[in-house]
């Protein structure tokens, strides 16, 4: 029997019928594809078994959706199999799919998620990018019609009057480009490995939370949603006032780099000021800056992405008390951050995207292509604010109705940063039920020194197990915190302990001065360039194993560590070689040469078309566009872009993807227990897991989830896990909220 974990042939092409559909909504799909498609009707079903013909199924015109009733005999044959088990569906996109075949049709047989499969999953999981006309293009030279998005436009938006009958050439050729998606769908199919059986139940468990949702207080969120506009109204007049008229809005970021540059000293200044590199910015390892959508950021003198804003930010507010030029410069930037974020835009989101209350598909599986991570749509519940206001209950309370809290404009942070802080608790339990959630402690500080295998790295798990027994009330992060601070352990008090954690979780990567200061400004924390630099020398000093694992040093053949075996690998085609608890092989012959990455829990990550390549160096300080010379680096392609491979990728992709194991793991075990119909997954997170329970059942629903979340795998063995359980009516961090 072949081992379900490994990929290969798992489906016969002979057993895959493929779909897509083509539809018409009165619903815009930025509203979310559930109340897309529950307002929407089918016009388009093309569809084919095996490596048969398409075939196109219409409507004679847009007066009612695609009927059961009408659908060949072959087709009703496919899904009779489908049904019973002995076939499998595959579409692109294959939720929004379903969601259509079973909301926009009539009379059509309800499909569930193990019904389908999903060639987007397969092709990023392969480091193609997500769309099909992209990834079939770059696979298998396959091109979609280039018409396609005029022909959506003219057929299928809220605004579109074209029909069949007033249009007929643009429809038929609207029906050669949804059956040239099925071609496209089918050969990209065939050109990418297929995603083992072990992948496709995760999946499946997966798409059940997302069908299931989670439930809103819409009134909360009508609430915040008009206080966000007025915010904005508030924001745009101070920003006026505090920049004498020079800054419009937040939007207006090349006159408010004009205008920060001149106020601000020179050491704050610096921050915003970039390196250069032919894709754009650079980080201190020379590796592109992405933005939010992962594309690299363009080349710019000055920046106020988020990161830099932050920095500026708690720079200025360690060196407190400030002259009123500074005041008002601080200022500025909170209302950039939060002002400029598009966090208050959430509330009426929810509103647009619930249905009866509830909002459904806010996962995409697999949607982080290097390491297989959940990624987010919709809320972006992944981005949501840690902290939570003091006086939550009051400040909703108030807010619902129609006063504005007493503390929101106190002076100190936008009204928008406290709108934020109240995401969290408009999620909310239905009634006579409540949330139960656990999220994982420390659990990617764990794994990487899991996945070394070396002694000294295996010590500190042993801490970790003594403070999981409660025989050791001294962290990892409060002894981080001595050794870099050389004091004894018992001497580390609450804020260097909170600078042993930010070390720890920004210096295991391999990252330097640039990724601790990033890291330190995410949690409000100030350092100099000096103390940066010496906390990321005393913490490697502190952990040479975690030297040894990346070893960055060496791409000789037998080299200790993930760089050195990832070299090797492309030295000796098809040859496993193994380091710590993973390994790299590279083919040549797939996708342009891939570089294949097996985690311990048998799953593969893949560096596509990776090669050494020659990069211009530029002359930073004095003259950007001059060529210095040139350095050899070894590049891979990332959905559209060539992205510099090197030591610190290889170790967060491996930390973060064996982390995305464990949490698909956990939702395929809580989805196939007895429990699942009365304490269903509602939400998760990288390292969180929610369910909701009737409120009786509150205390056993967190026993079952806890155990769940710590059981580990036989994949695991030896990494120590451990999780925090919390009850509670509503998602919130504040612990006075929790009420159960």
């Amino acid at each position: 029997m072949r081992n379900e974990k490994e990929p290969g042939a798992i489906f016969a092409l002979g057993n895959i019928g493929w779909i897509d559909f083509e539809s018409k909504s009165t619903v815009p799909i930025a509203d979310g594809s559930d109340k897309y498609s529950r307002a929407a009707q089918a016009i388009i079903l093309a569809w084919a078994v095996g490596d048969g013909a398409v075939h196109t199924e219409v409507v004679p015109d847009f007066s009612s959706a695609l009927r059961w009733q009408d659908m060949p005999a072959q087709l009703h044959q496919l899904i009779a199999r489908v049904l019973e088990g002995t076939m499998i569906l595959c579409a692109h996109n294959a939720s929004f799919d379903r969601q259509i075949w079973n909301n926009a049709t009539i009379g059509f047989p309800r499909l569930e998620p193990w019904h389908f499969i999903d060639t987007r999953i397969q092709a990023t999981a392969a480091g193609l990018p997500p769309d099909l006309a992209t990834a079939a293009k770059y696979a298998t030279k396959v091109r979609k019609l280039e018409s396609g998005k005029a022909l959506i436009k003219l057929f299928c938006l809220p605004t579109s009057i074209a029909t069949p009958q007033t249009h007929p050439e643009q429809w038929a050729e609207f029906l050669s480009y949804a059956a040239a998606d099925i071609v496209a769908m089918r050969e990209l199919f065939q050109y990418t490995l297929q995603l083992p059986m072990a992948e496709w139940k995760e999946y499946w468990a997966a798409e059940a939370a997302n069908d299931i949702g989670i439930s809103i207080d819409c009134d909360l969120a009508d609430a915040a949603a008009h206080m966000a506009i007025e915010d904005k109204k508030i924001s745009t007049a101070d920003l006026l006032r505090l920049t004498d008229g020079k800054v419009e809005t937040v939007d207006s970021v090349k006159t408010l780099k004009t205008w920060l540059h001149a106020v601000l000293p020179e050491e704050c200044r610096s921050i915003m000021e970039v390196k250069f590199s032919p894709t754009g910015e650079v980080d201190d390892e020379g590796n592109p800056v992405v933005d939010e959508e992962g594309n690299p950021v363009t080349k710019a003198e000055l920046s106020l992405l988020r990161g830099r804003v932050e920095r500026m930010i708690v720079y200025l507010e360690a060196h407190k008390p400030l002259p009123a030029p500074l005041q008002a410069a601080l200022r500025v930037l909170q209302i950039r951050l939060y002002g400029g974020s598009k966090t208050p835009a959430k509330f009426a989101k929810m509103l647009r995207s619930q249905v009866d209350g509830v909002i459904r598909h806010q996962y995409v599986f697999g949607g982080a292509s290097q390491t297989g991570r959940f990624s987010a749509r919709g809320i972006q519940v992944h981005n949501l604010m840690r902290d939570a206001l003091d006086d939550e209950i009051d400040a909703i309370d108030a807010l619902v109705e129609g006063v504005v809290p007493e503390d929101f404009d106190d002076g100190q942070a936008p009204i928008s940063r406290k709108l934020s802080m109240l995401i969290r608790p408009t999620l909310v339990a239905k009634r006579g039920h409540a949330f139960i959630w656990s999220d994982w402690a420390n659990i990617e500080a764990r794994i990487l020194p899991w996945i070394a295998k070396d002694p000294e790295a295996d010590a500190r798990l042993r801490v970790f197990e003594a403070v999981d027994r409660g025989d050791e009330k001294f962290d990892i992060y409060t002894r981080t915190a001595a050794e870099i601070s050389n004091v004894a352990v018992e001497a580390v008090d609450k804020k260097m302990r909170q600078r042993g954690k930010v070390i720890e979780l920004a210096c295991g990567f391999g990252g330097g001065m640039n990724a601790l200061l990033a890291m330190a400004a995410g949690y409000r924390m100030h350092l100099t360039d000096d103390e940066a630099k010496a906390g990321v020398t005393r913490w490697r000093e502190a952990n040479p194993w975690a030297l040894r694992l990346w070893g960055k040093d060496s791409d000789r053949d037998g080299a200790y560590g993930l760089w050195g075996a990832a070299c090797t690998a492309m030295r000796r085609p098809r040859q496993f070689i193994r380091v710590g608890r993973v390994g790299y092989v590279y083919m040549p012959e797939n996708l342009g040469g891939t570089l294949m990455c097996r985690l311990p829990s048998g799953r593969y990550l893949s560096y596509r078309k990776v090669r050494w390549e020659d990069h211009e160096q530029h002359d930073d300080e004095r003259d950007p566009d001059k060529v210095t010379g040139y350095r050899r680096e070894l590049m891979y392609s990332r959905d559209h872009y060539r992205m510099k491979l090197w030591h610190g990728t290889l170790c967060e992709n491996i930390v973060q993807a064996t982390a995305a194991d464990i949490l698909r793991g956990t939702l395929l075990r809580l989805r196939e227990h007895e429990s699942h119909t009365w304490m269903p997954v509602r939400l998760h997170t990288h390292d969180e897991v929610l369910v909701e329970a009737p409120e009786e059942y509150a205390r056993d629903a967190g026993e079952i989830l806890h155990a769940t979340m710590v059981e580990g795998f036989r994949w695991s063995e030896g990494l120590p896990l451990a999780a925090d359980t919390t009850i509670g009516r509503w998602y919130s961090k504040s612990e006075r909220s929790w009420g159960l």
